[in-house]
């Protein structure tokens, strides 16, 4: 018997799934969908933009969208690490562009330069999609999106998710490799 060993960033892990309280009546009325409402099977995942895992995830679930089209809604809810230095910061300049409509354009240059996040890159980026620069900077530093990514992270806690990226496929956990990723997806009878 091989054990594997899951190391906080990895989706890749065998364990038992932990108890999910409250994944049934999760609100998702404030999280960013990729895809269509009325698709036939929704993923929820947990994700940190400082991750290396979270970002081939991202890939993984761009490429899923791009092969089944309208078969899937993909939600995003944030799981700022704490060893990630610049996640919550990531995760707010996400939330702040989202404000302006390109929530899905920040979350893709955030992962494209995942190694580069500092204090300046976030109004570069902003810029370069064509967002009001400082109306990002007041919504980046607003109460408003400090709540909405403390309000994802503290629903992670609820649900027992320790590490990232954590996916759901409707509303339960799905623990496997990037491989398995797709053929549950297909499978799921939603």
């Amino acid at each position: 018997m091989s054990l594997v060993r899951r190391c906080p960033c990895l989706l890749v892990f065998l364990i038992l799934a932990p108890c999910c309280h409250g994944v049934g009546s999760m609100d998702l009325a404030h999280s960013y969908r990729l895809g269509p409402e009325d698709a036939l099977v929704e993923v929820i995942v947990f994700s940190d933009f400082q991750c290396a895992f979270c970002k081939r995830a991202a890939a993984e679930l761009r490429r899923i969208n791009t092969r089944r089209p309208g078969r899937v809604k993909f939600y995003f809810k944030h799981y700022p690490l704490s060893y990630h230095p610049q996640a919550i910061k990531a995760a707010r300049a996400s939330q702040a562009a989202g404000a302006q409509g390109k929530f899905w354009e920040m979350h893709d240059l955030l992962y494209a330069h995942a190694t580069e996040l500092n204090d300046e890159i976030y109004a570069e980026l902003a810029a370069r999609i064509d967002l009001d620069v400082k109306r990002f900077n007041a919504d980046m530093s607003s109460q408003r999106t400090a709540d909405e990514v403390s309000a994802d992270r503290a629903l992670g806690e609820t649900l027992g998710i320790d590490g990232t990226p954590y996916f759901f496929i409707d509303r339960m956990p799905f623990h496997g490799s990037y491989l398995d990723l797709e053929q549950a997806i297909v499978r799921s009878r939603r």
